[in-house]
Protein backbone atom coordinates (compact mmCIF):
# COMPACT_ATOMS: atom_id res chain seq x y z
CA UNK A 1 0.00 0.00 0.00
CA UNK A 2 1.70 3.30 -0.81
CA UNK A 3 2.06 5.80 1.88
CA UNK A 4 0.07 8.93 1.74
CA UNK A 5 1.08 12.31 2.82
CA UNK A 6 -0.32 11.71 6.40
CA UNK A 7 1.50 8.63 6.99
CA UNK A 8 4.85 10.26 5.63
CA UNK A 9 4.37 13.10 7.43
CA UNK A 10 3.79 10.97 11.37
CA UNK A 11 6.71 9.31 10.36
CA UNK A 12 8.79 12.28 9.80
CA UNK A 13 7.42 13.98 12.90
CA UNK A 14 8.38 10.37 14.98
CA UNK A 15 11.98 10.38 13.52
CA UNK A 16 12.34 14.63 14.36
CA UNK A 17 11.09 13.34 18.01
CA UNK A 18 13.63 10.58 18.02
CA UNK A 19 16.29 13.51 17.59
CA UNK A 20 15.19 15.42 19.46
CA UNK A 21 15.05 13.08 22.37
CA UNK A 22 18.19 12.13 21.49
CA UNK A 23 20.30 15.29 21.76
CA UNK A 24 20.77 14.95 25.15
CA UNK A 25 22.79 11.54 24.85
CA UNK A 26 24.96 12.61 22.31
CA UNK A 27 25.84 16.10 24.40
CA UNK A 28 26.08 13.68 27.53
CA UNK A 29 29.08 11.98 25.35
CA UNK A 30 30.93 15.30 25.71
CA UNK A 31 30.64 15.19 29.64
CA UNK A 32 31.56 11.76 29.50
CA UNK A 33 34.49 12.62 27.36
CA UNK A 34 35.68 15.12 29.69
CA UNK A 35 35.27 12.47 32.56
CA UNK A 36 37.90 10.23 31.05
CA UNK A 37 40.50 13.18 30.97
CA UNK A 38 40.06 14.20 34.43
CA UNK A 39 40.06 10.17 35.13
CA UNK A 40 43.28 10.10 33.18
CA UNK A 41 45.03 12.81 34.89
CA UNK A 42 43.79 11.69 38.75
CA UNK A 43 46.14 9.30 40.33
CA UNK A 44 44.60 5.67 40.47
CA UNK A 45 44.87 5.95 44.09
CA UNK A 46 42.58 8.40 44.12
CA UNK A 47 40.25 7.40 41.21
CA UNK A 48 39.32 4.02 42.55
CA UNK A 49 37.51 4.56 45.83
CA UNK A 50 35.12 7.64 44.53
CA UNK A 51 34.18 5.69 41.36
CA UNK A 52 33.08 2.87 43.77
CA UNK A 53 31.14 5.05 45.58
CA UNK A 54 29.72 6.26 42.88
CA UNK A 55 29.09 2.26 41.17
CA UNK A 56 26.97 1.33 44.19
CA UNK A 57 24.99 4.79 44.08
CA UNK A 58 23.48 3.59 40.80
CA UNK A 59 23.16 -0.13 42.18
CA UNK A 60 21.92 1.40 45.88
CA UNK A 61 19.35 4.15 43.84
CA UNK A 62 18.22 0.55 41.98
CA UNK A 63 17.85 -1.04 44.99
CA UNK A 64 15.57 1.82 46.70
CA UNK A 65 13.11 3.03 43.78
CA UNK A 66 11.87 -0.46 43.09
CA UNK A 67 11.43 -0.21 39.40
CA UNK A 68 8.90 2.11 40.03
CA UNK A 69 10.46 4.60 37.58
CA UNK A 70 9.44 1.99 34.78
CA UNK A 71 6.14 1.53 36.40
CA UNK A 72 5.53 5.44 36.04
CA UNK A 73 6.63 5.05 32.75
CA UNK A 74 4.01 2.58 31.61
CA UNK A 75 0.87 3.76 33.99
CA UNK A 76 1.85 7.56 33.71
CA UNK A 77 -1.30 8.53 30.56
CA UNK A 78 -3.16 5.01 32.00
CA UNK A 79 -3.52 5.68 35.78
CA UNK A 80 -4.93 3.20 38.25
CA UNK A 81 -7.28 3.83 40.80
CA UNK A 82 -8.70 6.89 39.13
CA UNK A 83 -5.60 8.76 40.04
CA UNK A 84 -4.07 11.80 38.28
CA UNK A 85 -0.85 11.14 35.99
CA UNK A 86 0.75 13.84 39.17
CA UNK A 87 -0.69 11.34 41.63
CA UNK A 88 0.85 8.62 40.06
CA UNK A 89 4.21 10.30 40.22
CA UNK A 90 3.53 11.27 43.62
CA UNK A 91 2.78 8.20 44.87
CA UNK A 92 5.39 6.05 43.18
CA UNK A 93 7.84 8.88 44.73
CA UNK A 94 7.04 8.55 48.30
CA UNK A 95 7.18 5.02 48.22
CA UNK A 96 10.56 4.88 46.92
CA UNK A 97 11.63 7.30 49.53
CA UNK A 98 10.32 6.04 52.77
CA UNK A 99 12.05 2.23 51.54
CA UNK A 100 15.50 4.34 50.56
CA UNK A 101 15.24 6.13 54.15
CA UNK A 102 14.33 2.85 56.38
CA UNK A 103 16.75 0.42 54.06
CA UNK A 104 19.80 3.45 54.77
CA UNK A 105 18.48 3.82 58.38
CA UNK A 106 18.80 -0.11 58.74
CA UNK A 107 22.55 -0.64 57.01
CA UNK A 108 23.62 2.54 58.03
CA UNK A 109 22.97 1.55 62.10
CA UNK A 110 23.41 -2.02 61.88
CA UNK A 111 26.52 -3.44 59.66
CA UNK A 112 28.03 0.00 58.26
CA UNK A 113 31.38 -1.53 58.65
CA UNK A 114 30.68 -4.91 57.25
CA UNK A 115 29.32 -3.32 54.12
CA UNK A 116 31.97 -0.71 54.07
CA UNK A 117 34.18 -3.63 53.77
CA UNK A 118 32.17 -5.50 51.21
CA UNK A 119 31.81 -2.47 48.89
CA UNK A 120 35.68 -2.47 48.63
CA UNK A 121 35.18 1.23 50.49
CA UNK A 122 36.85 0.22 53.69
CA UNK A 123 39.48 2.89 53.60
CA UNK A 124 36.70 5.54 54.04
CA UNK A 125 35.20 3.87 56.92
CA UNK A 126 31.84 2.93 58.00
CA UNK A 127 30.63 6.86 57.77
CA UNK A 128 30.85 6.42 54.38
CA UNK A 129 27.84 3.99 54.49
CA UNK A 130 25.06 6.45 55.29
CA UNK A 131 26.61 9.24 52.72
CA UNK A 132 26.26 6.50 50.21
CA UNK A 133 22.65 5.86 50.66
CA UNK A 134 22.04 10.05 50.75
CA UNK A 135 23.54 10.18 47.59
CA UNK A 136 21.58 7.38 46.27
CA UNK A 137 18.37 8.73 47.23
CA UNK A 138 19.26 12.21 45.71
CA UNK A 139 20.03 10.44 42.38
CA UNK A 140 16.66 8.30 42.93
CA UNK A 141 14.82 11.97 42.73
CA UNK A 142 16.93 13.22 39.84
CA UNK A 143 15.92 10.31 38.24
CA UNK A 144 12.30 10.42 39.26
CA UNK A 145 11.72 14.52 37.61
CA UNK A 146 14.07 13.08 34.84
CA UNK A 147 11.17 10.61 33.88
CA UNK A 148 8.54 13.42 34.56
CA UNK A 149 10.03 16.11 32.20
CA UNK A 150 10.29 13.40 29.54
CA UNK A 151 6.76 12.46 30.21
CA UNK A 152 5.15 15.95 30.07
CA UNK A 153 6.86 16.47 26.78
CA UNK A 154 9.20 19.38 28.53
CA UNK A 155 12.34 19.03 25.78
CA UNK A 156 14.56 22.04 26.90
CA UNK A 157 14.30 21.34 31.01
CA UNK A 158 14.60 17.37 30.06
CA UNK A 159 17.58 18.34 27.71
CA UNK A 160 19.21 20.22 31.03
CA UNK A 161 18.11 18.30 33.61
CA UNK A 162 19.94 14.96 31.78
CA UNK A 163 22.94 16.41 30.81
CA UNK A 164 23.09 18.10 34.87
CA UNK A 165 22.51 14.21 35.80
CA UNK A 166 25.37 13.00 33.98
CA UNK A 167 27.83 15.56 34.98
CA UNK A 168 26.98 14.73 38.69
CA UNK A 169 27.34 11.03 37.83
CA UNK A 170 29.99 10.80 35.87
CA UNK A 171 32.51 14.15 36.30
CA UNK A 172 31.67 16.69 38.77
CA UNK A 173 32.58 14.91 41.87
CA UNK A 174 35.58 13.92 40.46
CA UNK A 175 37.11 17.38 40.20
CA UNK A 176 37.64 18.12 44.31
CA UNK A 177 40.16 14.86 43.69
CA UNK A 178 42.60 17.67 42.05
CA UNK A 179 42.92 18.69 45.50
CA UNK A 180 42.19 16.40 48.09
CA UNK A 181 42.45 12.13 48.55
CA UNK A 182 39.68 11.91 50.91
CA UNK A 183 36.96 9.93 49.56
CA UNK A 184 34.75 11.24 52.12
CA UNK A 185 34.84 14.81 50.71
CA UNK A 186 34.50 13.55 47.36
CA UNK A 187 31.07 11.17 48.11
CA UNK A 188 30.33 14.86 49.77
CA UNK A 189 31.05 16.53 46.54
CA UNK A 190 28.58 13.80 44.68
CA UNK A 191 25.90 14.98 47.54
CA UNK A 192 25.82 18.50 46.79
CA UNK A 193 25.76 17.87 42.87
CA UNK A 194 22.93 15.62 42.60
CA UNK A 195 21.16 17.97 45.54
CA UNK A 196 21.09 21.11 43.30
CA UNK A 197 19.45 19.55 40.33
CA UNK A 198 17.04 17.84 42.59
CA UNK A 199 16.25 21.30 44.11
CA UNK A 200 16.72 23.25 41.02
CA UNK A 201 14.03 20.96 38.99
CA UNK A 202 12.12 19.81 41.71
CA UNK A 203 11.06 23.38 42.91
CA UNK A 204 8.91 23.43 39.66
CA UNK A 205 7.09 20.21 40.37
CA UNK A 206 7.08 21.24 44.26
CA UNK A 207 3.13 20.91 43.97
CA UNK A 208 3.36 16.90 42.51
CA UNK A 209 5.93 15.92 45.27
CA UNK A 210 4.11 17.34 47.93
CA UNK A 211 0.42 17.32 47.66
CA UNK A 212 -2.32 15.83 48.84
CA UNK A 213 -3.04 12.27 47.64
CA UNK A 214 -6.50 10.67 49.02
CA UNK A 215 -5.26 7.45 51.22
CA UNK A 216 -7.61 5.19 48.71
CA UNK A 217 -6.20 6.36 45.64
CA UNK A 218 -2.51 5.86 47.11
CA UNK A 219 -4.00 2.76 47.88
CA UNK A 220 -5.26 1.61 45.35
CA UNK A 221 -2.08 3.14 42.78
CA UNK A 222 0.42 1.16 45.14
CA UNK A 223 -1.16 -2.34 45.02
CA UNK A 224 -1.18 -1.92 40.92
CA UNK A 225 2.09 0.02 40.43
CA UNK A 226 4.68 -2.16 43.37
CA UNK A 227 3.94 -5.62 41.55
CA UNK A 228 4.96 -4.53 38.35
CA UNK A 229 7.70 -2.25 39.30
CA UNK A 230 9.28 -5.12 41.86
CA UNK A 231 8.76 -7.54 38.69
CA UNK A 232 11.39 -5.42 36.85
CA UNK A 233 13.66 -4.02 39.64
CA UNK A 234 15.92 -7.24 39.54
CA UNK A 235 17.37 -6.67 36.04
CA UNK A 236 17.88 -3.10 36.63
CA UNK A 237 19.63 -3.81 40.00
CA UNK A 238 22.07 -6.92 39.27
CA UNK A 239 22.74 -5.24 35.67
CA UNK A 240 24.31 -2.23 37.32
CA UNK A 241 26.43 -4.78 40.45
CA UNK A 242 28.65 -6.17 37.26
CA UNK A 243 31.79 -3.68 37.65
CA UNK A 244 30.91 -2.88 40.79
CA UNK A 245 31.49 -6.49 42.12
CA UNK A 246 35.07 -6.25 40.31
CA UNK A 247 35.97 -2.93 41.78
CA UNK A 248 35.38 -4.44 45.20
CA UNK A 249 37.07 -7.47 44.84
CA UNK A 250 40.00 -5.26 43.27
CA UNK A 251 39.71 -2.78 46.04
CA UNK A 252 39.94 -5.99 48.72
CA UNK A 253 42.81 -8.19 47.09
CA UNK A 254 45.23 -5.78 45.07
CA UNK A 255 44.74 -1.83 47.06
CA UNK A 256 42.99 1.30 46.07
CA UNK A 257 45.85 1.97 43.10
CA UNK A 258 44.39 -1.43 40.92
CA UNK A 259 40.91 -0.18 41.79
CA UNK A 260 41.50 3.21 40.13
CA UNK A 261 43.07 1.66 37.12
CA UNK A 262 40.19 -0.95 36.64
CA UNK A 263 37.82 2.23 37.06
CA UNK A 264 39.71 4.24 34.48
CA UNK A 265 40.02 0.73 32.28
CA UNK A 266 36.11 0.05 32.12
CA UNK A 267 35.38 3.71 31.80
CA UNK A 268 37.50 4.00 28.49
CA UNK A 269 35.80 0.77 27.57
CA UNK A 270 32.55 2.08 27.69
CA UNK A 271 32.94 5.34 26.16
CA UNK A 272 31.31 3.53 22.52
CA UNK A 273 27.91 2.57 24.61
CA UNK A 274 27.17 6.42 23.49
CA UNK A 275 26.51 4.93 20.10
CA UNK A 276 24.81 2.70 21.05
CA UNK A 277 22.66 4.68 23.36
CA UNK A 278 21.47 7.14 20.15
CA UNK A 279 21.04 3.63 18.24
CA UNK A 280 18.93 2.51 20.76
CA UNK A 281 16.25 5.61 21.36
CA UNK A 282 15.28 4.56 17.58
CA UNK A 283 16.39 0.81 17.19
CA UNK A 284 13.67 -0.44 19.99
CA UNK A 285 10.49 1.43 19.25
CA UNK A 286 11.04 0.56 15.47
CA UNK A 287 11.32 -3.29 16.29
CA UNK A 288 8.18 -3.35 18.39
CA UNK A 289 6.93 -1.65 15.47
CA UNK A 290 7.77 -3.89 12.43
CA UNK A 291 8.72 -6.80 13.78
CA UNK A 292 6.31 -8.82 11.77
CA UNK A 293 6.77 -7.27 8.29
CA UNK A 294 10.19 -6.26 8.53
CA UNK A 295 12.09 -9.06 9.58
CA UNK A 296 14.73 -9.30 6.64
CA UNK A 297 15.22 -5.62 7.54
CA UNK A 298 15.84 -6.08 11.09
CA UNK A 299 18.62 -9.25 10.38
CA UNK A 300 20.39 -6.74 7.94
CA UNK A 301 20.64 -3.95 10.78
CA UNK A 302 22.22 -6.82 13.02
CA UNK A 303 24.64 -7.45 11.11
CA UNK A 304 25.58 -3.79 10.33
CA UNK A 305 25.53 -3.51 13.90
CA UNK A 306 27.94 -6.40 14.22
CA UNK A 307 30.21 -5.66 12.15
CA UNK A 308 30.26 -1.82 13.22
CA UNK A 309 31.16 -2.77 16.60
CA UNK A 310 33.78 -5.79 15.87
CA UNK A 311 35.65 -3.38 13.67
CA UNK A 312 35.87 -0.51 16.07
CA UNK A 313 36.43 -2.92 19.02
CA UNK A 314 39.73 -3.92 16.40
CA UNK A 315 40.61 -0.54 15.70
CA UNK A 316 40.62 0.42 19.14
CA UNK A 317 42.67 -2.47 20.46
CA UNK A 318 45.46 -1.48 17.50
CA UNK A 319 45.86 2.26 18.89
CA UNK A 320 44.74 1.75 22.42
CA UNK A 321 48.51 2.48 23.24
CA UNK A 322 48.07 6.16 22.32
CA UNK A 323 45.44 6.53 25.00
CA UNK A 324 47.86 5.32 27.16
CA UNK A 325 51.23 7.32 26.22
CA UNK A 326 48.62 10.37 26.48
CA UNK A 327 47.73 8.96 30.19
CA UNK A 328 51.50 7.34 31.08
CA UNK A 329 50.13 6.77 34.73
CA UNK A 330 47.73 4.31 33.45
CA UNK A 331 49.69 2.38 31.61
CA UNK A 332 49.49 -0.73 33.65
CA UNK A 333 45.45 -1.08 32.50
CA UNK A 334 46.93 -1.38 29.08
CA UNK A 335 47.14 -5.43 29.52
CA UNK A 336 43.36 -5.98 30.58
CA UNK A 337 41.60 -3.09 28.12
CA UNK A 338 41.05 -5.73 25.60
CA UNK A 339 39.32 -8.09 28.14
CA UNK A 340 37.47 -5.01 29.46
CA UNK A 341 36.70 -3.75 25.86
CA UNK A 342 34.80 -7.53 25.05
CA UNK A 343 32.51 -7.28 28.36
CA UNK A 344 31.30 -3.73 26.74
CA UNK A 345 30.88 -5.37 23.36
CA UNK A 346 28.76 -8.52 24.69
CA UNK A 347 26.51 -5.34 26.35
CA UNK A 348 26.01 -3.91 22.69
CA UNK A 349 25.68 -6.64 20.54
CA UNK A 350 22.21 -7.56 23.11
CA UNK A 351 20.81 -4.54 21.38
CA UNK A 352 20.29 -6.88 17.85
CA UNK A 353 19.52 -10.16 19.86
CA UNK A 354 17.48 -10.04 23.33
CA UNK A 355 14.02 -8.51 21.96
CA UNK A 356 12.28 -11.39 21.19
CA UNK A 357 12.08 -12.21 24.90
CA UNK A 358 9.76 -8.71 24.76
CA UNK A 359 8.32 -9.39 21.89
CA UNK A 360 7.07 -13.02 22.85
CA UNK A 361 6.27 -11.24 26.61
CA UNK A 362 9.07 -13.20 28.58
CA UNK A 363 10.90 -10.55 29.84
CA UNK A 364 11.98 -12.72 32.45
CA UNK A 365 14.66 -14.13 30.24
CA UNK A 366 16.08 -11.28 30.22
CA UNK A 367 16.23 -10.81 33.90
CA UNK A 368 17.90 -14.56 34.13
CA UNK A 369 20.18 -14.17 31.90
CA UNK A 370 21.54 -10.58 34.07
CA UNK A 371 21.38 -12.86 37.27
CA UNK A 372 23.32 -15.28 35.63
CA UNK A 373 26.03 -12.58 34.51
CA UNK A 374 25.97 -11.25 38.05
CA UNK A 375 26.40 -14.63 39.75
CA UNK A 376 29.20 -15.70 37.63
CA UNK A 377 30.94 -12.69 37.98
CA UNK A 378 31.28 -12.50 41.57
CA UNK A 379 31.98 -16.87 41.42
CA UNK A 380 34.79 -15.69 38.68
CA UNK A 381 36.27 -13.05 41.05
CA UNK A 382 36.10 -15.10 44.03
CA UNK A 383 38.29 -17.36 42.15
CA UNK A 384 40.18 -15.37 39.84
CA UNK A 385 41.30 -12.50 41.21
CA UNK A 386 43.11 -13.47 44.75
CA UNK A 387 45.62 -15.66 42.21
CA UNK A 388 45.66 -13.30 39.34
CA UNK A 389 44.60 -9.45 40.29
CA UNK A 390 43.83 -7.32 37.82
CA UNK A 391 43.64 -9.53 35.09
CA UNK A 392 41.68 -11.65 36.88
CA UNK A 393 38.73 -8.92 37.62
CA UNK A 394 39.15 -8.15 34.01
CA UNK A 395 38.41 -11.64 32.46
CA UNK A 396 35.85 -12.70 35.44
CA UNK A 397 33.86 -9.53 34.16
CA UNK A 398 33.95 -10.35 30.34
CA UNK A 399 33.07 -13.72 30.95
CA UNK A 400 30.19 -13.85 33.25
CA UNK A 401 29.14 -10.86 30.42
CA UNK A 402 29.72 -13.09 27.85
CA UNK A 403 27.48 -15.56 29.59
CA UNK A 404 24.51 -13.32 30.34
CA UNK A 405 24.55 -12.51 26.44
CA UNK A 406 24.62 -15.98 25.16
CA UNK A 407 21.68 -16.89 27.78
CA UNK A 408 19.29 -13.63 26.86
CA UNK A 409 20.28 -13.97 22.77
CA UNK A 410 19.89 -17.91 22.80
CA UNK A 411 16.34 -17.25 24.25
CA UNK A 412 15.72 -14.24 22.28
CA UNK A 413 16.45 -16.23 18.93
CA UNK A 414 13.77 -18.98 19.98
CA UNK A 415 11.07 -16.32 20.12
CA UNK A 416 11.89 -13.87 17.38
CA UNK A 417 14.87 -14.60 14.95
CA UNK A 418 16.89 -11.68 14.18
CA UNK A 419 20.44 -13.57 13.27
CA UNK A 420 20.22 -13.70 9.50
CA UNK A 421 23.41 -16.39 9.78
CA UNK A 422 24.55 -18.10 12.61
CA UNK A 423 27.71 -19.08 11.27
CA UNK A 424 28.74 -15.32 10.63
CA UNK A 425 27.99 -14.03 13.87
CA UNK A 426 29.90 -16.91 15.66
CA UNK A 427 32.62 -16.66 13.34
CA UNK A 428 32.50 -12.75 14.08
CA UNK A 429 32.99 -13.88 17.92
CA UNK A 430 35.82 -15.79 17.47
CA UNK A 431 37.53 -13.55 15.60
CA UNK A 432 36.77 -10.94 18.78
CA UNK A 433 38.32 -13.18 20.57
CA UNK A 434 41.42 -13.60 18.78
CA UNK A 435 41.78 -9.61 19.04
CA UNK A 436 41.30 -9.78 22.59
CA UNK A 437 44.23 -12.87 22.84
CA UNK A 438 46.34 -10.99 21.30
CA UNK A 439 46.10 -7.38 22.94
CA UNK A 440 45.98 -8.65 26.56
CA UNK A 441 49.00 -11.14 25.99
CA UNK A 442 51.00 -8.99 23.40
CA UNK A 443 50.46 -5.73 25.16
CA UNK A 444 53.64 -4.56 25.45
CA UNK A 445 54.58 -5.35 21.51
CA UNK A 446 52.90 -2.69 19.59
CA UNK A 447 53.79 -3.76 16.15
CA UNK A 448 52.95 -7.36 16.32
CA UNK A 449 50.23 -6.97 18.53
CA UNK A 450 49.11 -3.92 15.50
CA UNK A 451 49.88 -6.25 12.88
CA UNK A 452 47.67 -9.12 14.00
CA UNK A 453 44.63 -6.88 14.81
CA UNK A 454 45.30 -5.46 11.11
CA UNK A 455 44.94 -9.03 9.71
CA UNK A 456 41.92 -9.38 11.92
CA UNK A 457 40.18 -6.41 10.89
CA UNK A 458 40.63 -7.38 6.96
CA UNK A 459 39.03 -10.83 7.69
CA UNK A 460 36.42 -8.58 9.51
CA UNK A 461 35.95 -6.44 5.98
CA UNK A 462 35.65 -9.71 3.88
CA UNK A 463 33.46 -11.87 6.37
CA UNK A 464 30.84 -8.37 6.31
CA UNK A 465 31.64 -7.35 2.70
CA UNK A 466 27.99 -6.94 2.00
CA UNK A 467 27.26 -4.66 5.10
CA UNK A 468 30.55 -2.95 4.38
CA UNK A 469 29.85 -2.02 0.87
CA UNK A 470 25.95 -0.72 2.24
CA UNK A 471 27.57 1.24 4.53
CA UNK A 472 29.61 2.43 2.01
CA UNK A 473 26.36 3.54 -0.21
CA UNK A 474 24.92 4.81 2.38
CA UNK A 475 27.46 7.56 3.23
CA UNK A 476 27.71 8.48 -0.42
CA UNK A 477 24.06 8.38 -0.48
CA UNK A 478 24.50 11.45 2.43
CA UNK A 479 27.44 12.99 0.38
CA UNK A 480 25.20 13.15 -2.74
CA UNK A 481 22.15 14.96 -0.69
CA UNK A 482 24.40 17.41 0.73
CA UNK A 483 26.06 18.38 -2.56
CA UNK A 484 22.50 18.60 -3.72
CA UNK A 485 21.40 20.78 -0.77
CA UNK A 486 24.73 23.04 -2.03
Amino acid sequence: MPQTDEHRSAGQSFAGNVMKYSVATYLGFVITGAALIVKGLLPSEVLGAPVTFMTYTATFMNIGILGLDQALLRFYHEPPAGAAPRQLFAVCTRLSTVFMLALGVLCSAAAAGPLAAALGLSSAGPGIVPLLFINAALYMLVRYLNVLLRLENDLRAYTAETLWMQGCYNLLYLLPGFFTSSTTLLALAAILSFGVVALAFGFKYRAAVLGAVPAPTAAGVARTVLPYGIALAPAQILFSLSSGVCLSFVSNWCGGTAQGLFAFGYSLAQLVTAVQAGFSTYWGPYVYAHYRDEQDRIGRVHDILNFMIFAFFCVLVMFEDVVFWIFPNKRDALAIFPLLMLAVVFNILCEGTVYGNSIARKPWHDTIGIAVGAASNFLLCTLLVPGLGLPGAALALAASNGLAFLYRSVTGQMYYRTIPSFAKTASGFLLAFAVTAAGTLLWQHFWLKFALCAAILFIYCTLYRAQLLRLWQLALGFVRRYLLRK
